[in-house]
């Protein structure tokens, strides 16, 4: 017998067994919650189903911290736009954002990955998804640096930024260039930016990319409160937002998103301070 079959006869569809068991599990109160960043208030039998995914998403940081910050990029796309996805890893900002391929007719995707062997994997996601991919590093100069590994690939970085994340011995060479010698298409860029480190480097080797206003929007996963990157942002008029839920701040979250002032003009600049 199919166990969705039974769930579905003698669960779902009893529902005064549904509610005896939901109040023996959950509980019958009013309670607050955060889903996808977002605070909520729930009744734990009525909105049992909130409750579960609430518990699951504290369980896993790509449901609570990443699956917003989907959400916040997707609402500033637009025809025309290129996503540049720098520390791409396998590819799943890239292959999420693909799907607008299928709304806008001109929207490009372009991904950086220094890792060799996390590379070979974006390389065949990107086959399914449609866009480019490079296996290089990002920094501020046409140079081979030298990157150290960890148990999972999203800890590969640089030997200058390595932690207790790292293997120190397993190290390999990556040729890396600036971002501005690369040909991206349209003058809407928006770039995301996950490289344990390395951000402002990647920041201006992007420089060219900012004088001539063609970059939209930059997003720093994993946001460690730089000055100089702050500094840098603000001297091309950025205004900074909290990636998960768009509230305006300072620069010190996280998941820090930065957006052209000249494209998304804000009037009220005093609650930056």
């Amino acid at each position: 017998m199919n166990l969705m079959w039974f769930v579905d006869k003698f669960y779902n569809k009893s529902p005064r067994i549904r509610r005896l068991i939901s109040r023996l599990l959950f509980g019958d109160q009013d309670i607050p919650i955060k889903l996808f960043d977002t605070d909520l208030i729930i009744n734990t039998t009525q909105e049992s189903g909130y409750l579960r995914a609430f518990r699951m998403c504290e369980k896993s940081s790509l449901l609570r911290d990443e699956v917003s910050v989907f959400i916040s990029i997707s609402m500033i796309l637009d025809e025309g736009d290129s996503f540049v996805d720098v520390g791409a890893n396998i590819g799943i900002f890239s292959s999420i954002f693909s799907r607008y391929k299928h709304v806008f007719h001109n929207f490009n995707i372009y991904a950086f990955e220094a890792n060799p062997k996390t590379y070979r994997r974006l390389y065949e996601n990107s086959i399914k998804h449609e866009f480019q991919t490079f296996n290089v590093g990002i920094s501020d100069k046409q140079c081979e640096l030298e990157f150290v590994e960890g148990a999972v690939s999203h800890v590969f970085t640089t030997v200058e930024n390595a932690s207790a994340y790292n293997i120190t011995n397993e190290i390999i060479k990556v040729p890396c260039h600036r971002l501005d010698e690369f040909n991206f298409l349209g003058d809407s860029i928006i770039i995301k930016i996950d490289v344990e480190g390395q951000e402002l480097q990647v920041l201006e080797g992007a420089a060219q990319l900012f004088i001539n206003k063609r970059v939209k929007a930059v997003y720093l996963d994993g946001f460690a409160h730089q000055e100089e990157i702050i500094s840098f942002l603000q001297k091309y008029k950025f205004s900074f937002f909290d990636g998960r839920n768009l509230t305006r701040n300072c620069g010190k979250v996280f998941s820090l998103l930065a957006i052209s002032q000249e494209k998304f003009p804000i009037t009220d600049e005093s609650v930056l301070s």
